[in-house]
């Protein structure tokens, strides 16, 4: 009953984050007129509107981005406003002004874009009495009353239910392309198997960057901490996933390769098939109950796995008349797989999980 009524709301457009959006803008009418003595105080709403984002930290980069645009636009607008007549001249010339100050001080492009508007409304309407001072004060409102609401309404979904999700359809989606390699029948077999690798990569790339987004935004909340250690950890698990696509990539390119070379390559079939078993084993250790007899399994596997490679290795080896560079290439991918499956270099993961999330921070390109 009540999936039938979430459904009908989201067919009809009523979802959560509607909600957050129009209870914001109303609050902040609200706050705002209660606070200031402006009896309509529009920017409230519109800051509250343009602030509401989908994550914690997104609204509170929007919030402040917009709160220092609207600073200094409202510091140059009126700085001028006293001395020029509203017209095209001085539009050009003050907006100009406004624009070049936050290209020289390296801004935020939302920044800069909200200079360039508080710049032009107080060239207009900076003589009225209280404007500049109530269109800050606004703005602060409305930014903050966005910011609690969305600490506050959190999604019903559990994040970090749907990051379990995404590693595991993730770990399928990898064990897939595996299984299609060491099954292939004829080259065009190896070269469907590379094309799937490589949206692999893609996808799996997309999945880790909204993983680390949402876990980016627990930051900004004193509540769901348990929540975000389990975000962490599952960061940390796409990181490794991630290297293993890139694997299975090589591996698929590699065999491509030696097939257009008419090498025998179905030779790697079994130790593929292997390493996937290991896969396998890894996924039910992420999805299982009895965590400690599910990573003894997983480290029996690999172990056993390793063992077996210098079998495959030699008996391939000798099977060609001449070194093979592609033969010792998908041997170490495979290896590098098995070092990820087992977490061999946990510190070297985190490293990489945290200069991404930098890379996080810096790179916000969206302009709206």
């Amino acid at each position: 009953m009540v999936y039938d009524v979430n459904h009908i709301l989201r067919r009809l457009g009523i979802t959560l984050e509607v909600f957050k959006i129009a209870l914001a803008a109303g609050l902040s009418w609200f706050v705002a007129s209660s606070v200031t003595e402006n009896p309509y105080p529009i920017f409230a709403p519109l800051a509250a509107i343009l602030t509401t984002q989908v994550t914690i930290a997104d609204s509170v980069e929007k919030g402040v981005y917009r709160i220092l645009g609207v600073i200094v636009g409202v510091t140059i607008g009126g700085s001028f406003s006293s001395f020029f007549i509203v017209n095209a001249w001085s539009i050009f010339c003050i907006i100009g002004l406004g624009i070049a100050v936050g290209r020289v001080f390296h801004l935020h492009p939302q920044i800069i874009s909200q200079i360039g508007v508080s710049t032009l409304l107080v060239l207009e309407y900076g003589h009225s009495q209280g404007y500049m001072i109530g269109r800050i004060e606004e703005t602060i409102i409305g930014a903050m009353v966005a910011v609690f609401l969305n600490i506050i309404l959190s999604p019903a979904e559990s994040s970090s239910f749907l990051a379990k999700k995404a590693v595991m359809q993730s770990i399928l989606c990898l064990t897939s392309n595996l299984e299609r390699l060491w099954k292939a029948e004829t080259k065009e077999d190896l070269a469907a198997g590379l094309y799937e690798a490589r949206n692999a990569v893609q996808q799996i790339r997309k999945e880790h960057f909204m993983i680390i987004q949402v876990t980016q935004s627990f930051r900004y909340t004193p509540f769901r901490r348990q929540e975000r250690d389990k975000m962490v950890d599952f960061s940390f698990v796409m990181n490794r996933l991630e290297h293993i696509s890139l694997q299975v990539r090589g591996i698929s390119r590699s065999l491509l390769d030696l097939a257009e070379l008419d090498i025998e390559w179905k030779q790697f079939q079994q130790v593929v098939h292997d390493v996937q078993l290991c896969l396998t084993v890894f996924a039910r250790t992420i999805d299982g109950e009895n965590k400690a007899l599910l990573n003894d399994a997983l480290l029996m596997a690999v172990r056993e796995t390793r063992v077996n490679f210098s079998g495959y290795f030699l008996s391939i080896q000798n099977a060609t008349q001449f070194p093979i560079p592609e033969i010792g290439a998908i041997f170490s991918d495979l290896g590098r797989i098995l070092d990820e499956i087992e977490d061999k270099f946990p510190d070297l993961n985190k490293k990489d999980v945290l200069f991404r999330n930098q890379l996080l921070k810096i790179g916000g390109n969206d302009t709206t």
